[in-house]
């Protein structure tokens, strides 16, 4: 139970993070917990174990250890007295979705972070980055060279072999001009017809 507690409440290095980041807690994973976000969300704190209920525990499109994590909190009360309280760690899509059903100005600045880090991922996904190493450069070039040879043996036009190679380079992330491949007229007329 103290790795749990010590996970979610440990004080992370927030020099890298956005100020709503630091406010819900956002661990290395990219997590809250359901207590922070009910606090950033600026929620009537009396209504937290109803809140929990309805919208984790008793949501139907959420499913537990996946969406999120559950555990208990156990804390000292004003009176001295030892409380538990249920909370959980939530992905960052689940807590996206429990924003965008508080009608607030935090609501609204907790969706706004959470569509960005999701454009933000969708844009990585499409740049499709590959990182190459100096000597993988080397590689590409001698496939590119055996398989201009192999090309040319079997007859290949000088266009089709400029179009491989482009298609090769590309792959590991060396781009060329659109105007690499240059096919003849006489190829193009044929492509018409």
């Amino acid at each position: 139970m103290n790795d749990i507690f010590n996970e979610v409440f440990s004080t992370p290095d927030t020099s890298k993070q956005t100020p709503i980041e630091i406010a819900l807690g956002v661990d290395e994973q990219g997590m809250t917990t359901a207590t922070k976000l009910y606090g950033f969300l600026e929620l009537n704190p009396s209504n937290y174990s109803k809140w929990f209920k309805k919208n984790i525990i008793e949501n139907q499109f959420a499913e537990e250890n996946v969406d999120y994590f559950r555990f208990v909190l156990k804390y000292e009360s004003g009176d001295n007295f030892s409380k538990e309280r249920q909370d959980a760690r939530l992905t960052a899509s689940f807590a996206k979705k429990l924003s965008m059903m508080q009608k607030n100005q935090k609501g609204e600045a907790a969706r706004n972070y959470f569509v960005g880090i999701e454009n933000g991922a969708k844009k990585l996904t499409r740049e499709k980055v590959y990182e190459t190493k100096a000597t993988s450069l080397g590689e590409i070039a001698s496939f590119n060279k055996e398989m201009d040879k192999r090309m040319e043996k079997q007859g290949s036009a000088p266009w089709k072999i400029c179009e491989a190679f482009k298609m090769v380079s590309e792959q590991f992330g060396i781009r060329l001009p659109d105007d690499f491949v240059k096919i003849p007229e006489y190829e193009q007329i044929s492509f018409l017809e």
